[in-house]
């Protein structure tokens, strides 16, 4: 991202939380931890309603801004600068790993905006969870030396350094995230209780509301693995959800990320032993959602339903 011929005043200290480096001739790596969860710093970058509000350097502005967020999918910005002049964006995802990693390259442009980039580079963005916060690390490499050299003389870490700081406010501006939290305290042991979730040829007998039915295709049972269980409801309609399993610690807790774009949150499934009885706790941690009212009302009563069965099928298959 360039500033270009139109630079802005930035104060000082706005490189205090951004870090630029240049580990070969090509490569240009920025970094910047934002005081955010990682699905809401996800979410900024891959909603154009978000994007179009933070993208660009200060005094800059997106008149429009289109993503179809799919490996091979487009994006384009109607970037403009304070005086008006466009700085068209324009790019193609490669690679799309929710909420970790992004991968696109820009396309070739009269403007050396690119893609936000100069054009014809390929950009790699990772969002890793750092502490309560996440790290950004945004990796360009570029075609020759000549054009990272004309990227850094254009601006190109202090444009993108403005947009960092333009996304942190749009980000503290956002409504807070919220908790669910549910609880059922089982006759059996901690033990019991984990090996029918880490086995998906029970996990599908008892998972979801009274007449779901499951299927499980994916269920990579280690931390950084894949979960995607499909639940096929009474009314004949199917749910497809992708999930990612964030820490497993046997017969103690299992975390776990949902990633579905219309509500994102992690779920922490903990096994609390209580003499010869377990208390099974979920604690679902959501992203802000315009769902939030819908959601604080079915999803207690479907997890006690999902806690009925588990009971039941606990019963029906004592060891």
């Amino acid at each position: 991202m360039t500033a270009h011929d139109h630079p802005a005043p930035r104060p000082s200290a706005l490189l205090s939380d951004f870090e630029v480096t240049f580990p070969s001739e090509i490569d240009i790596v920025m970094f910047r931890t934002f005081k955010a969860p990682r699905a809401l710093v996800w979410e900024m970058w891959t909603k154009p309603e978000h994007v179009r509000q933070w993208w660009g350097p200060h005094g800059f502005h997106n008149d429009t801004c289109e993503m179809d967020v799919c490996p091979g999918g487009r994006f384009r910005l109607g970037m403009a600068a304070p005086d008006g002049t466009p700085c068209p964006c324009e790019g193609t995802f490669v690679e799309v790993v929710a909420p970790e990693r992004l991968v696109y390259e820009g396309m070739p442009h009269v403007h050396p905006c690119g893609s936000g980039l100069p054009p014809e580079s390929r950009v790699t963005i990772t969002f890793k969870e750092e502490g309560e916060g996440t790290r950004l690390t945004l990796h360009a490499r570029l075609l020759s030396t000549e054009r990272k050299d004309a990227a850094i003389e254009q601006g190109f870490a202090v444009g993108w350094a403005d947009a960092f700081e333009r996304m942190e406010t749009l980000m503290s501006e956002q409504p807070a995230g919220f908790e669910i939290v549910t609880s059922h305290r089982y006759a059996a042991s901690p033990e019991a209780l984990f090996a029918r979730f880490a086995d998906p040829q029970h996990l599908k007998q008892w998972w979801g509301p009274d007449g779901f039915t499951n299927s499980i295709p994916v269920f990579e049972f280690r931390e950084g693995g894949e979960f995607r269980i499909i639940m096929h409801g009474p009314d004949g309609r199917d749910h497809d959800n992708h999930k990612r399993f964030v820490e497993i610690v046997e017969n103690q807790r299992i975390v776990f990320d949902h990633l579905q774009p219309t509500h994102q949150f992690r779920m922490t499934v903990e096994y609390v032993a209580d003499g010869d009885h377990t208390d099974m706790i979920w604690r679902m941690d959501f992203a802000p959602s315009e769902q939030e009212e819908l959601l604080k009302t079915f999803i207690p009563q479907a997890n006690e339903q999902n806690f009925l069965r588990l009971e039941t099928y606990l019963q029906a298959h004592k060891s």
